[in-house]
Order: C-alpha cells, then sequence, then structure tokens
C-alpha cells in the first residue's frame, strides 16, 4: 500500500458508481485478511470545503457500507452515486477525499491512507 495520497486513475462521472480496489498490507508486504481486521473507518469529503460526502464521517466499512474485505486482504470499495454528487454545481470537476482508517492483528498494526476521486459535472445530471 502506498503511503500518501493516491489520485484515482479515472474521471468519474456524477452520479455514477465506480470501484476501487486496494490489498492491505503490513510492513513486510504481506497481505491482511479480514479475519486479522480489528476496525476498518471511512471518510469521504469535498476537499474545497471540507464538506462530508454521503454521511461518511468515520463510517464502519469492514464488510460493510460497500465496501468488502476478503480473506487474501483485497478491499474493493463500491463508489455509489451519493459519493459521487457534486458539492458545487457550478464547477466543472470537484475532487472528494476519501480517508480509510484501519487496526489490525489486536492493534498492532495501523494503516491509514487517502485517495482523491475527481468528480466530473454532468451538467443535465444535477
Amino acid at each position: 500500500m502506498a503511503t500518501g495520497v493516491t489520485a484515482f486513475t479515472k474521471i468519474i462521472d456524477e452520479g455514477s458508481s465506480s470501484t476501487y480496489t486496494v490489498t492491505l498490507q503490513d510492513e513486510v508486504a504481506a497481505e491482511i485478511p479480514a479475519g486479522s481486521i480489528d476496525t476498518l473507518t471511512l471518510t469521504l469529503k469535498n476537499r474545497a470545503d471540507d464538506s462530508t460526502i454521503n454521511s461518511r464521517l468515520d463510517q464502519d466499512i469492514l464488510n460493510a457500507n460497500n465496501v468488502t474485505v476478503s480473506g487474501l486482504g483485497v478491499l474493493v470499495f463500491t463508489l455509489q452515486p451519493a459519493d459521487t454528487t457534486m458539492v458545487d454545481p457550478l464547477r466543472e470537476f470537484e475532487t472528494h477525499r476519501a480517508t480509510f482508517k484501519m487496526a489490525a492483528n489486536s492493534n498492532t498494526i495501523f494503516r491509514n491512507w487517502e485517495v482523491d476521486f475527481t468528480i466530473h459535472n454532468l451538467t443535465q445530471v444535477t
């Protein structure tokens, strides 16, 4: 897993679904399976004004709320249309930042990371 903010590679059209996938790993690059995770949360905010999107503020996402983690440590976050709604309909693009926080192996491993999703305003969708 990379550190810092990762930019999601594709632009997501407003009100559309998309999928973010990452493999959860420890400090020696061993996968962290779902059964080893103590807590996993997600916060989703608009970068321009820091407003929370779709009520995702420290939301429990351990195999809940559109996120799954497999026994091989593969996390899949399926973004919903409410995650990709434009906050400012006057902008052509806006960035939504997902902050993931994880504790695993009886709270001995901690991983936090951020991903930026670029949302494209479709003039007829808002």
